[in-house]
């Protein structure tokens, strides 16, 4: 996958280059392919990188997960099932926001409630309307990786899948978020180096994406 960066297109290093980046940090032996993997040590490297890439894009709704779909609602249609692969953060129906109301809350009682929705799992719920409805949802996507056609997926899985974290935080953060996973001793030498380096990524991640101080993500390292 490759992403246009100042109008110069840079290709995103895949599952398989940050897990080699690893190895070589650690001084292990690379390997050719992912078919090659036997040891334990190294498949629990690459269930790291996933963890490391989950916890990072699970901890603040970031800009570039924000997505949008459309959905139509025919007249007295008051249910749609959608698998948005997310978590709903609004829906607006034109300019007018829809008002969230939790599940054991909602009733039919259209006086109370009009312009309202709710949801339970991919079941999104509304009221009764007497026209046909073009709604927007705005979502926060729950999936954290994609293939090399970009794909999104849960997680990395194949040797040309790869993160949808942005370049250039991409590789650092995975690299070094994993490293000291995979060393989680502070007295290794190369240990504060990564944590150092981890860290300084995410602080550049957080605030290339932030527009004020009330929409910065609140982080908190172990």
């Amino acid at each position: 996958m490759s992403e246009n960066i100042s109008g110069t297109e840079r290709i995103k290093p895949t599952y398989y280059e940050i897990f080699t980046k690893i190895l070589n940090e650690l001084s292990w032996r690379e390997v050719s392919d992912f078919d090659e993997i036997t040891k334990s040590e190294h498949k629990r490297v690459l269930n790291l990188i996933n963890t490391t890439n989950s916890e990072v894009l699970s901890s603040y709704i970031w800009d570039f997960q924000i997505e949008k779909t459309e959905i139509t609602l025919e007249k007295d249609q008051t249910t749609i099932l959608e698998d948005f692969g997310g978590k709903i953060i609004s829906v607006w129906e034109g300019a007018k926001k829809y008002k969230y109301i939790h599940p054991t809350l909602f009733t039919n009682d259209k006086k109370t409630f009009c312009d309202c929705y709710s949801s339970i799992g991919d079941l999104i719920i509304t009221m009764p309307s007497q026209h046909q409805r073009k709604l927007s949802v705005i979502y926060v996507s729950d999936l954290y990786a994609q293939d090399e056609n970009g794909t999104k997926k849960l997680k990395m899985e194949n040797q040309n899948d790869t993160s949808i974290l942005p370049i250039p935080y991409l590789e650092p953060i995975l690299v070094y978020g994993t490293l000291i996973k995979v060393k989680a001793n502070p007295s290794f030498a190369k240990f504060g180096y990564w944590r150092t380096l981890y860290y300084n990524a995410i602080t550049n991640l957080r605030t290339s994406g932030s527009k004020s101080f009330e929409d910065s993500p609140r982080i908190t390292f172990g």
